[in-house]
């Protein structure tokens, strides 16, 4: 991904976080006829390995995991966006943009075959959805129902090699510029523009 420096973030703890909080993703990986794309849920393990892994599991009838093994895949999640007028710098000589969040990750792919682990994989995965539930739904995942489910999926796991993020926040113009957009972006309904304004108090915050 091309990261100007004014928009690189490396805490490795801010990239966990956001992913735990946008964790529905893109894999990206290379087959035969070329780029394959599957949009699924991930799970991230800091603790595991040297870079953490992310898990998740897709339709066995989905062709994409038959080419994963072993596989160095790209994962793309992305979090608010919102376009950005030039009207709100409140200056000539200024053009549209489009302000974002995003955090790809780069791994290699393992192959989840045995039973137990899909059984843990998908505890662990249906315990994270349904935390913020108010009457959280949980099963038992050897029951004959489930356990045909369970036969339809793949699941897997990516050990990181790289975790890159990018939060193009305007952050190369000044702290009057950022915040005139702050201002125009509150008077907008369109796309994220209040979570990106929100995002953009915060960082004009930690950097005065």
């Amino acid at each position: 991904m091309y990261i100007p420096k004014a928009f690189e973030v490396r805490d490795n703890t801010k990239l966990y976080d956001f992913i735990k909080s946008n964790s529905f993703g893109i894999l990206f990986s290379q087959v035969e006829s070329g780029p394959f794309a599957t949009h699924l849920p991930f799970l991230i393990d800091e603790n595991i390995g040297e870079g953490g892994v992310l898990i998740s599991h897709m339709a066995k009838l989905n062709p994409h995991w038959k080419n994963l093994s072993n596989q160095e895949v790209l994962v793309v999640f992305s979090g608010p966006h919102t376009y950005i007028s030039p009207t709100w710098y409140n200056e000539e000589d200024t053009v549209p943009t489009w302000n974002y969040v995003a955090v790809h990750v780069y791994g290699t792919v393992r192959i989840i075959d045995e039973k137990e682990e899909m059984v843990e994989l998908m505890e662990k995965t249906v315990d994270f959805y349904e935390a913020s539930m108010p009457n959280p739904w949980n099963t038992q995942f050897d029951n004959k129902f489930i356990g045909g489910l369970m036969n339809g999926i793949v699941g897997f796991e990516i050990s990181i090699n790289k975790i890159e993020g990018k939060w193009k926040l305007n952050q190369n113009h000044s702290i009057e510029r950022q915040q005139n957009l702050v201002n125009g972006l509150k008077t907008s309904n369109k796309y994220n523009s209040i979570e990106i304004a929100s995002i953009m108090e915060e960082n004009i915050k930690a950097n005065k």
